[in-house]
């Protein structure tokens, strides 16, 4: 069994808590640090997110709480970091639990930029320790079973594809630092990278990209549209936006169109298959598992096997950052980009 220590209770520190607490034979969270003395006492009532969270006090007997993340990074009760702090911390914190030896996994964005974010691949490589960047789309179960569908050919090539995300303006974060262009990128790069690096999981890196930014966040956007522009007559688009009023509902959806048939995710989480033969729709099963939960599954078979992943290595969450800096450079510039 791993030991997991989890630096940073925000919505994602709670979430990878309760998904390791739901692997009992797998993972066991020994510690946990955070600055907020409420958090560290259990009362988790004020983490928020786009995604409902239950129940607002925690049992944490058992889990050493830390205040400060050097010190669970250096207890030898904790075999893996796991670092859900904002973005502009990620690089600090990861380089520091490579160099004490721990297999780390990090939140997305991989880091606030490119620079960063490679730093963290050469430390992984040169500590000899696994790094995984949670990009959870790639696992999630409507997004992983349409790449499945696209690679496996049945329904020849793809003539088009778009990829959309919505929500409420997140202004739940740790002294709103999600909305400090700085610290976050902003939609394009807290929200938006989802969809990005899908894009380049299923489809490699594109050629160019051009794209268009609006809102009204001084030194970034709150709404990104984009085109990737790949070989042939392919259509490729992303949207993804966070400016809408508190309540509007959170989604995410994407339409895939291929020779033989058109795939959509609706927002109600459905994922349905439409034959071109005209044959009937048909509803395709999903496992009932969040993304979360494989990806960290898939987090510790790759720390107790040994192996690379074959689904997400650092190498590919650096080239979806420095996708969205080309996306955000193609903003400013009011052009493509080539990549």
């Amino acid at each position: 069994m791993l030991r997991i220590g989890i630096i940073g209770l925000g919505f994602m520190g709670k979430m990878h808590f309760d998904t390791y607490r739901a692997l009992p034979d797998r993972a066991a969270v020994t510690a946990i640090a955070d600055v907020d003395p409420k958090k560290r006492a259990g009362d988790w009532s004020g983490i928020g997110g786009n995604i409902a969270l239950a129940g607002a006090a925690v049992d944490l007997t058992g889990v050493t709480m830390y205040e400060n993340a050097d010190d669970l990074i250096r207890d030898p009760e904790v075999d893996v970091v796991d670092i859900t702090l904002p973005t502009y911390l990620h690089c600090e914190y990861a380089l520091k639990a490579l160099a004490a030896g721990k297999d780390t996994l990090c939140e997305k964005p991989m880091a606030v930029n490119s620079g960063e974010a490679a730093k963290m691949a050469e430390a992984a490589d040169q500590a000899g320790r696994t790094l995984l960047i949670g990009q959870c789309i790639r696992f999630w179960p409507a997004y992983a079973k349409a790449r499945e569908i696209v690679r496996g050919g049945e329904y020849g090539a793809v003539r088009t594809a778009r990829f959309q995300r919505y929500s409420t303006l997140p202004t739940w974060s740790w002294q709103n630092w999600i909305l400090d262009a700085g610290k976050s990128g902003l939609a394009a790069l807290d929200l938006h990278i989802h969809d990005a690096d899908f894009v380049a999981h299923l489809f490699g890196q594109p050629e160019s990209v051009r794209s268009f930014g609006g809102g009204v966040n001084p030194g970034g956007w709150d709404h990104i549209l984009t085109r990737y522009q790949y070989p042939g007559d392919l259509l490729v688009t992303a949207e993804g936006a966070w400016e809408y009023a508190p309540g509007f509902p959170f989604s995410m959806t994407f339409a895939i169109h291929l020779e033989k048939a058109s795939l959509n995710l609706a927002a109600d989480g459905k994922l349905t298959l439409y034959p071109i033969s005209g044959a009937e729709p048909s509803g395709i099963v999903l496992d009932a598992e969040s993304g979360y939960w494989h990806e960290l599954t898939h987090f510790l078979d790759c720390i107790q096997t040994g192996k690379k992943s074959e689904v997400l290595t650092a190498d590919s969450a650096l080239r979806s950052v420095r996708l969205v800096e080309s996306e955000m450079e193609s903003i400013r510039s009011g052009g493509a980009v080539k990549l």
